[in-house]
Parts: C-alpha cells; structure tokens; sequence
C-alpha cells in the first residue's frame, strides 16, 4: 500500500478508465486482503463456505416442499434450492459487505488519495472464490443424483457479470447511504434475510402468478437466480425472456442511477465518515 494515486474527488472522475486502471493495485491488495480474512484465519474455513448453503437448502426443502408443498418437476427438491443459492449466497454476502465497506474502511479514505468507488468494486468481487466452491459443490449433487444435464454451463460467465454488476450497484446505493445513514448497516442483514424467502430461491418463478410476474420481475436477481437455475438444470427451467428484459432494464437504472447517487456524494466521504 506505499504506492500513491493522484486522484482528486471531483465529480465522477472515478468512472475514467484511466484512473480505475491505476487503482488496480489497491483493488488487488483489498481483495487478497478479504480473502486471507474470510478462508485462512477460521477454524471451519473452506467448509463453512460449503456447509452455510447446505444447512440452508436444508430449510427451504422443509418450508417450501414439506410445508408448502411447492413443485419440483421432476428434479430432488435439494438441487431446486441449491441451484438458486449459489447465486444468492455470492450477492447477499457481496451486498452486505459493499453496505459497510466505506465505513469498515475509513482509515484508507481518510490517509489514502483513490478512486473510492474501488472498495466497492471489491465488495463485489470479494465473495467470487466461495460462489465457485459453492457451483463445485452443486455440481457434484448434479453427478451423484445422475442427472442429464450441466449442457448449459457456458451460460455462468454472463450470469455472473450481471450479478457482479448487480453486486455493484446495490453497493454503490448502499454504501452512499450508509455514510449519512448509519442505520442501513442494521437495515441491510434484515432485508437479506427477508429477500431470501421472496426471491425464487426456494421456488421457481412459475409457482408466482402470471400476472404478478411482470411486477416481480423488476427485481433484478429474480432473473440471474432463474439462468442459473436453467444453467445447471437445464431446459425445463428456461427462463422468461419478458421477465430476463425487465429485470435488465431495472438493473441497468439501478446502476445508473448509483454511480450518479456515488460521484455527487464522494468528496464529502471523509468528512463524514
């Protein structure tokens, strides 16, 4: 972290290219960084990663299929959830971090002249290691339950640029919000956790009302948990293109709308934090 940036917080010069290219030292020491914490200083490690979406899957085969009695189409209720949360493991980890980061790392704002808008670029990159250990894991269900499917895989790198951008923009929201607000950090687990019942995590968009679908659909996630569900799954689960276009637009204003939300904010970042 010796290396400095020239970087002034005027306006929206962090969405120059030029300047995000040499802040790219400090993303790459900031994601190490969370990496090293997150894996190599617990007990469980790895296998938390692995047992976090397990247990869960195991809560929304119980409320969705045993006490709901939601459709599985053919396909073990466990590889229904599993497919979703390898996705919503990776954002709602990515959201809540991105929510804090600013404030988590206020003596790097303070001491440090850089783009800001890197701590949240790494906010949404930061969980990437345990979303593929996570698809590795579902995979194998997919092997052991022998299953013909996995043809749609060459689909997951579109699917995950979306939720990184997703990712983003929630966090470029949120963390803003959170400089003026301290009360979004308490706000944001509770909206997560909330989110998991409401998104198609342990249900498929077919079991949502046909007309409700397109209102439901503005969420953006309900889109990238549904290709993923049809990357690994396969055909039966195709996705509404309706529904993958509305959730683009949405995600698109979002994204938008947040780096404005960003730049008019940034200078005022270190004074207030």
């Amino acid at each position: 972290m010796e290396r400095r940036i020239s970087y002034k917080d005027s306006g929206f010069r962090f969405m120059k290219p030029s300047v995000l290219w040499k802040a790219r030292h400090i993303f790459y020491h900031l994601l190490r960084r969370d990496i090293l914490v997150t894996y190599k200083q617990t007990v469980l490690g790895v296998f938390w990663t692995v047992l976090k979406p397990m247990l869960t899957a195991a809560i929304i085969v119980l409320v969705f299929k045993r006490i709901g009695n939601f459709p599985s189409y053919g396909f073990p209720y466990i590889l229904i959830s599993l497919s979703a949360l390898t996705f919503w493991e990776f954002f709602s980890n990515s959201v809540n971090r991105a929510s804090i980061c600013l404030i988590d790392d206020r003596d790097l704002i303070t001491r440090v002249s850089f783009p800001r808008i890197v701590l949240l670029i790494n906010a949404a990159f930061r969980n990437s290691l345990g979303l593929i250990i996570n698809l590795v894991v579902t995979i194998g269900f997919v092997i052991y339950h022998d299953l013909p499917v996995l043809t749609n895989l060459f689909w997951f790198p579109a699917i995950y640029l979306c939720c990184l951008l997703l990712n983003l923009a929630l966090g470029l929201w949120l963390g803003t919000l959170n400089v003026f607000y301290r009360d979004v950090t308490t706000l944001v687990p509770f909206l997560l956790r909330v989110g998991l019942f409401i998104s198609p995590v342990g249900f498929t968009l077919n079991s949502v009302p046909e007309s409700w679908r397109p209102i439901y659909c503005i969420n953006p996630l309900v889109g990238i948990v549904e290709s993923m569900r049809y990357c690994i799954l396969g055909e039966q689960f195709r996705p509404d293109f309706t529904c993958l276009f509305i959730g683009s637009i949405s995600l698109f204003l979002l994204l938008i709308s947040g780096l404005y939300l960003f730049g008019c904010q940034e200078r005022k970042f270190a004074d207030l934090i």
